[in-house]
């Protein structure tokens, strides 16, 4: 299976949704049932099953406001897409900026398998040029 161009930029666009909104049960439910999530190469245990996903969204968006998700242009091979993206956020009244790469794993128009990795820099910082091309 290929997931397409439209379903991966409409699976991110819904990404940017709900971490604006702050919708944790919106962010689990694009995920199936099983589905896997490890925001950061150097966890032990991914957060497995949409409670888990929901859980480890309801702690990351304490304190946080202002997103403004942004992502470039994604790479697909088969069922597979990895994509840059870029947050600029208040996070507990300072202004932070996160870059990061998914490695997203789709099954049909949810992601089953999502890996990041990021760093966070104090301050609100533009893209560099050239990025997410």
């Amino acid at each position: 299976m290929t997931v397409s161009l439209e379903t991966v930029t409409a699976w991110l666009d819904e990404f940017g949704r709900v971490w604006r909104q702050a919708d944790a049960d919106a962010a689990a439910a694009l995920h199936p049932a099983d589905g896997v999530y490890r925001n950061s190469p150097f966890l032990d245990q991914p957060y497995v099953g949409t409670e888990a996903i929901k859980g480890f969204w309801e702690r990351a968006l304490v304190g946080v406001s202002e997103i403004d998700f942004r992502y470039g242009v994604p790479v697909i091979q088969g069922d597979r897409a990895a994509v840059e993206w870029w947050v600029t956020e208040m996070n507990n009244g300072e202004a932070a900026t996160l870059a990061g790469i998914f490695l997203l794993t789709f099954d049909g128009e949810l992601v089953s398998d999502l890996r990041e990795a990021f760093v966070k820099q104090a301050g609100a910082h533009e893209p560099h040029e050239g990025w997410g091309v």
